[in-house]
């Protein structure tokens, strides 16, 4: 005989990583805790009705305690026993023309998905998220009824997708366990399919450096490209900001007489204004920009109605022209930021100078405008070493 469940015990139940356990009350027979894999647990009540095994949901725990699931396990097996099938009616109350519709595939719990949680939470989330869910997820998965999504689905479009891309199987997999563990927490699943599913692919922690040389040739390299790669990426280099921060840099930002560029808070990743003192190299560059003082987009290849988006084609080119490969855009910022320290930048004024935050919150609140004059001799002293790196043989840098 199965023991009756008490509080203490529901709290130390530990999920197992490769199914759902369900713990029957030994006080109330009929009652079980769902322990999923990914450690949420809810109540469910086992019944007959009309000869056939049934089930029914009664909520989650903690919010619905043991003594309320018993409370309403012992409700809804009465109803049982007058002939009335307590699930049947919440799934006919749920399909009932008058009341709201829920997905029923897995298309529409990622379309609801993006509409409730990824817009309102996450910037930029069409390039974060979306093409794992528009690219992988929708192809293979989304026709499937989302009751019929099983954990061996999901595996098998992990093993397909890292057959040919390793590391966008992992990204693939955690954006599907986020859309199920978010449809969990809003009750539109019972089982999150790919909790406890280990990712196919070992990744190493990404830490490329380009040296002076690499630097060098990447640099004059861009000689070989034209407006608005070849201004992107000298920018990009010169200022160590986001790719993205540069690449939707408009012209209302920008500062000419003062020297300097203040990328807003609604684009920058610190949800906070972040002041960019520019170097002369890089007023330079400005300056020669087409489309000046329109408003628009400072790199655009329509007037600045639009912003310059093609950002891989020009990198293969760089890649043949400098003979440097297997590195990112985002190196480029972690060799500028590696490169203040080597030139002797105290490391507050090298992470201000990137964008980072320094001091904790009041730093971030009453410091915008503050250490402008030390990120200017910090970039312009970047500046000076990249210039020098263009223009010379090559002198590594020693810290």
């Amino acid at each position: 005989m199965s023991k009756a469940l008490t509080t203490k015990a529901i709290e130390k139940f530990q999920p197992d990583p490769e199914r759902r356990r369900e713990v029957p009350d030994g006080l109330m027979p009929g009652l079980y805790l769902v322990v999923q894999p990914s450690g949420a647990k809810s109540w469910a009540v086992r019944y007959r009705a009309n000869g056939k095994p049934a089930k029914l949901t009664l909520g989650r725990f903690p919010a619905i305690n043991l003594s309320k699931a018993r409370e309403l396990a012992r409700d809804n097996l009465e109803a049982v026993a007058k002939g009335n099938d307590p699930a049947a009616e919440k799934r006919a109350a749920r399909a009932a023309p008058d009341t709201v519709s829920l997905p029923d595939t897995v298309g529409a719990l990622c379309d609801l998905y993006i509409e409730r949680h990824l817009k309102p939470n996450v910037r930029r989330w069409e390039n974060n998220a979306g093409p794992e869910i528009e690219n992988h997820i929708r192809p293979r998965l989304g026709k499937l009824a989302v009751s019929a999504l099983t954990r061996a689905h999901v595996r098998e479009v992990v093993r397909g997708i890292g057959d040919r891309h390793p590391v966008a199987a992992n990204r693939v997999l955690a954006r599907l366990r986020a859309i199920l563990n978010w449809a969990l927490s809003e009750d539109l699943v019972e089982v999150n399919a790919a909790a406890g599913i280990k990712r196919p692919t070992r990744e190493s922690p990404i830490d490329r450096i380009l040296d002076d040389a690499e630097l060098r040739a990447i640099w004059q390299a861009t000689d070989c490209l034209k407006y608005p790669a070849r201004d992107f990426t000298r920018l990009l280099i010169l200022s160590g900001q986001r790719r993205d921060d540069v690449r939707l840099m408009r012209w209302p930002e920008i500062d000419l007489e003062g020297k300097i560029w203040t990328i807003p808070a609604a684009r920058h990743k610190s949800r906070r204004a972040h002041m960019v003192p520019l170097p002369e190299a890089m007023v330079d560059i400005i300056k020669a920009l087409p489309n000046k003082d329109n408003g628009g987009y400072a790199l655009s290849l329509d007037g600045g109605g639009r912003p310059y988006s093609n950002v891989s084609r020009p990198k293969s080119a760089l890649d043949k022209a400098s003979n440097v490969s297997n590195w990112t855009w985002h190196d480029v910022r972690r060799t500028m930021r590696t490169g203040l320290s080597r030139l002797g930048i105290r490391e507050d004024i090298a992470e201000r100078t990137i964008g980072h935050a320094v001091g904790g919150r009041l730093g971030r609140t009453y410091n915008l405008h503050a250490f402008a004059d030390e990120k200017r001799r910090a970039l312009e002293a970047w500046a000076a070493h990249v210039r020098g790196l263009a223009s010379a043989n090559v002198v590594q840098l020693h810290g």
